[in-house]
C-alpha cells in the first residue's frame, strides 16, 4: 500500500509541476499522431520485449511539453526440465546449474517481474533545444517475487544522453523479440551510468555515429594469489557507425570499444614481492543489425568479439571472465571472447508474429591458473515463439528455450523451458 501511494504521488507531482500542460490530453497512434509518436518514440530506449511509448499524453500550451505516462503488466508461466533454471524471467545458459538433486529434473514457476512503469516526457519538441527525459521502473528479480528497481533514468539534449541507460557498444533495436526477458546469450545488453553523443548524417540522415563513455566494471576479474582487484580509473570508450535504409527498418551497425582494465599485480625486487598497479587493454568489436527480407519476414543478427570484454557478452556478464591469472600468479590476463546470434521473424500484420533464434558464445583462457576448471568456457542458446496481439493492448504467446553449458573442465549441462505470457500495456 505505502509503494502503491508513493507511485501516485510521484505522477500527480509530475502533473501538478507540469500545470500548464492540462491543456490537452491525446491518445497516441501511429495514425492520427505520429508526429507526437516519433518524437516520442526517439526519447525512449527501445526495448524489443517492452512497449516505452505511452498510449496517452499530456500536450502544453502550443504543443510545446508532452507528458506521456504508460505501464506494462506481463504474467509469464515456466515448465523447466533437465537441470532447471532458478530465475522465472531469464533464461541464462550461464546459471544452468551443473549438478540438481534426486527428483529436482522438473519445475513450474510463476511471475509478474516483467511488469513496468514508465513515464515519457519531451520539451520543446520538434526543435532544436528539445529535451527529453524517460524513467521507469520494473519489478524484475531473480526469484517469482517482484522485486521494484530502476531500469532506466535519462535525459537528452542536443545529441547528447546521459543518465543510466545502455551502453554505446549495445544495439537494443537489434536483439529478437522474446517472451524470454534476457533475449540470447551473446546480446551486448550492458546497462549502467554512462554519456553519449549521436549525431546523424546524409542526405536522409541514414547514417548515423556515436561516442560514449562508460562506467568500467570494477567486479569482472578473477583474481588470484597476489593479484587484487582495485577502482578503475579510466572509462570504458565505446563507438558505433550505422548505415539505415527503408525508413530505419533495416540497418547494419559496426561497434567498437576500448578499455584499460587495472588491478594489483607484484614485481619481484630483490627477491621479494612488492605491490604494483598493473594493466591489460580490453577491446572488443561488433557487426549487428537488422535486414528486412521479403513479405513479413526479416533477420536480427550480432556478432561480437574482442579480449577482456566478457563482462560486455550477456552470458559472461558475472562470471569474472575479463581478466583471469596466469600461470605465474603474480598476472592477469585479458581473456579473448565471442558471441553471436541470429534470429527470423515473420510477422502477421497486426495479429502478431513467429520467430527462431540461435546464440553461442564462448571463452578462451589460456594457461590458466588453478582452480579454472569450474569456469566458463562455453553456452549455446536456441528458442522459438509465437505471439499473439489480442485486440489493442494484450498479447498471449508460447516459447520453447533450450540452453546448454559448459565449463573448461569438460562438465556439461542443459535445460528445457516452455514458457506462456499473458501480457496487457497501457
Amino acid at each position: 500500500m505505502i509503494k502503491k501511494r508513493c507511485f501516485l504521488s510521484v505522477a500527480a507531482a509530475l502533473f501538478a509541476i507540469a500545470g500548464f500542460a492540462q491543456d490537452k490530453t491525446t491518445f497516441i497512434t501511429t495514425v492520427d499522431s505520429v508526429n507526437i509518436y516519433n518524437v516520442l518514440v526517439e526519447n525512449a530506449p527501445g526495448n524489443p520485449n517492452l512497449r516505452d511509448v505511452p498510449r496517452f499524453t499530456l500536450m502544453g500550451k502550443d504543443s510545446k511539453f508532452y507528458l506521456g505516462m504508460g505501464a506494462n503488466v506481463k504474467m509469464v508461466g515456466d515448465f523447466d526440465w533437465g537441470n532447471p533454471i532458478s530465475n522465472p524471467n531469464i533464461f541464462a545458459p550461464k546459471d544452468i546449474p551443473m549438478s540438481v538433486g534426486k527428483g529436482d529434473h522438473g519445475q513450474t514457476l510463476f511471475s509478474v517481474g516483467q511488469s513496468n512503469i514508465y513515464w515519457n516526457f519531451v520539451a520543446l519538441p520538434g526543435t532544436k533545444n528539445q529535451l527529453g527525459l524517460f524513467f521507469d521502473v520494473i519489478f524484475l528479480g531473480t526469484s517469482s517475487k517482484p522485486v521494484i528497481e530502476i531500469h532506466h533514468l535519462y535525459m537528452k539534449y542536443r545529441g547528447f544522453t546521459a543518465g543510466y541507460v545502455v551502453s554505446t557498444f549495445t544495439d537494443l533495436k537489434a536483439e529478437p523479440k522474446s517472451i524470454d526477458f534476457g533475449g540470447p546469450a551473446s546480446v551486448t545488453l550492458v546497462r549502467h551510468p554512462n554519456i553519449y553523443y549521436t549525431a546523424k548524417f546524409g542526405k536522409d540522415k541514414e547514417w548515423s555515429a556515436q561516442l560514449g563513455l562508460d562506467m568500467p566494471d570494477m567486479a569482472s576479474f578473477t583474481t588470484e594469489g597476489i593479484t587484487s582487484e582495485i577502482k578503475q580509473r579510466m572509462p570504458d570508450i565505446p563507438i558505433f557507425v550505422q548505415r539505415s535504409w527503408k525508413d530505419g527498418k533495416g540497418w547494419l551497425r559496426a561497434s567498437a570499444i576500448l578499455r584499460n582494465l587495472q588491478y594489483m599485480g607484484s614485481n619481484t625486487t630483490s627477491g621479494a614481492y612488492t605491490d604494483k598497479r598493473m594493466s591489460a587493454m580490453g577491446w572488443g568489436v561488433k557487426l549487428s543489425g537488422k535486414t528486412p527480407l521479403c513479405g513479413g519476414l526479416s533477420a536480427n543478427y550480432q556478432a561480437v568479439y574482442g579480449k577482456g570484454i566478457a563482462s560486455y557478452i550477456q552470458d559472461f556478464s558475472g562470471e569474472h571472465l575479463d581478466l583471469v591469472p596466469t600461470m605465474e600468479g603474480n598476472k592477469l590476463q585479458s581473456v579473448p571472447a565471442w558471441g553471436a546470434y541470429g534470429s527470423l521473424q515473420y510477422d502477421f500484420g497486426k495479429c502478431g508474429f513467429i520467430n527462431f533464434t540461435y546464440s553461442q558464445v564462448r571463452s578462451y583462457a589460456k594457461d590458466f591458473g588453478s582452480g579454472w576448471s569450474d569456469m566458463y568456457k562455453y553456452g549455446q542458446y536456441l528458442t522459438s515463439n509465437l505471439i499473439f496481439n489480442v485486440g489493442t493492448f494484450g498479447q498471449v504467446g508460447v516459447e520453447y528455450l533450450w540452453g546448454k553449458r559448459a565449463n573448461y573442465s569438460g562438465v556439461k549441462a542443459h535445460d528445457n523451458r516452455l514458457m506462456l505470457m499473458l501480457a496487457v500495456s497501457i
